[in-house]
């Protein structure tokens, strides 16, 4: 039973995008966010790519403007991003407007945060900040264990809550 709530997921492409989707199995309406022109889920509404930011910082500015065009386009209850740098632009326009943005650290990171993941820390950019591993969530006050996406994705009955309760 998935989630009544429109989420925007935004995403790098690979792994990040893999742990995405298996979020994203309990939400009933998602529009996706990516900078690579791919097939990658039948089950979102939409698809729409936006040019990365991992080589280009400048990017990241454009991109704000971007990110304002489609989240008030989109009208989503919450954003959400398991990594990459493409989605810092989203956590500062829905810091800006109030909307939720929900962060779950890529599972590659076993010790420490990402820098995405420490940089919405540092300037308290997301709404919630999570971490597929325990050790590393209990280094930090402001960052949770969920448990790990694919666990999520076969085991698990408890979907990540996008509403405003969560």
């Amino acid at each position: 039973m998935g989630t009544k709530k429109r989420v925007l997921t935004v995403v790098s492409p690979g792994g990040h995008l893999t742990q995405a989707l298996c979020i994203m199995e309990a939400v009933h309406e998602f529009h996706l966010v990516t900078s690579m022109d791919t097939v990658v889920s039948e089950k979102a509404k939409q698809i729409i790519i936006i040019k990365g930011t991992q080589y280009n910082p400048f990017r990241h500015i454009l991109n704000i403007g971007k990110a304002y065009q489609i989240i008030k386009r989109v009208k989503p209850d919450a954003v959400f991003s398991t990594g990459g740098p493409i989605c810092i632009s989203f956590a500062i326009v829905c810091k800006i407007i109030g909307i939720k943005f929900i962060y779950l650290d890529t599972l590659s990171r076993v010790i420490e945060l990402s820098n995405t993941a420490s940089f919405l820390v540092k300037f308290g950019l997301a709404t919630k900040v999570m971490s597929q591993w325990e050790n590393v969530a209990n280094e930090f006050e402001q960052v949770s264990y969920y448990g790990k996406t694919f666990d999520i994705c076969n085991d698990r009955n408890e979907p990540i809550q996008f509403s405003e309760n969560a």
